[in-house]
């Protein structure tokens, strides 16, 4: 299998998406995207790789360079925050991601879980 191929692979599992959903999404043949996952294609035209990405809800980069692999650099609500990003309507998710991005770049103090209910359980005594 290619890298690309099998990061398709990986992508599209996430998603719980068939090959032929995929290919339904892309305007692709069943064929060719079995193809492409195996590693049968040679060679992918851009505008076609664009294609998957979308579908995918994704980027070409994370297709060409294997961070669809990423959720296992990332912690768990980090995974999760993303894959609950990917499943909702696009205009809500970018305006989800503007919240939280401001809430982030700004000088908000965030306190880690663990260390809030410790702090209420000694309080407490």
């Amino acid at each position: 299998m290619s890298k690309i191929g099998v990061n398709i692979s990986h992508r599209r599992h996430e998603l719980k998406m068939t090959q032929e959903e995929l290919a339904n999404a892309t305007d692709l043949s069943t064929n060719y995207v079995s193809r492409l996952e195996r590693g049968e294609v040679e060679y992918i035209r851009a505008l076609t790789l664009s294609k998957i990405a979308k579908g995918l809800k994704t980027t070409m980069e994370k297709l060409i360079d294997g961070n669809a692999n990423q959720q296992h650099i990332r912690g768990h609500y980090q995974s999760t925050l993303i894959n609950l990003l990917d499943q909702i309507d696009e205009q809500k998710a970018e305006e989800i991601s503007k919240n939280v991005l401001d809430l982030v770049s700004s000088n908000i103090v965030v306190h880690n879980s663990s260390t809030k209910n410790n702090q209420q359980k000694s309080s407490r005594r």
